[in-house]
């Protein structure tokens, strides 16, 4: 971004609602591994579930850099791709471990 903001032109308005975006954007990611690591290793369910919700933003956030942001480069869009495949990879992990957790909190 830091590239993108001297080397291209940029309105000021516009510049500072995709800082803020980014921003956003990686808190909202620190909570999601927080949050997904603390139910891994907690065998808890509620955390996972949280996790499983906090993959929706990101997944969107992933979409925004590869079509919308005003100036998308080519590294942008691969790098984003490849987030986008890790967020559906882990969304499909923690489902199964979240099925595995509520099977052993039936069992116990």
């Amino acid at each position: 971004m830091v590239w993108k903001a001297t080397v291209l032109p940029f309105a000021s308005a516009t510049l500072a609602s995709e800082v803020s975006l980014i921003v956003l954007y990686g808190l909202c990611e620190a909570l999601r591994q927080f949050t997904g690591n603390k139910g891994n290793l907690t065998e808890q369910p509620f955390p996972m579930i949280v996790f499983l919700l906090l993959t929706l933003p990101m997944a969107m956030a992933f979409v925004f850099t590869m079509l919308f942001q005003t100036y998308v480069l080519h590294l942008d869009a691969i790098l984003s791709y490849i987030g986008l495949g890790f967020c559906g990879i882990e969304f499909l992990l923690a489902i199964v471990a979240l099925v595995q957790f509520s099977r052993s909190d039936i069992s116990s």
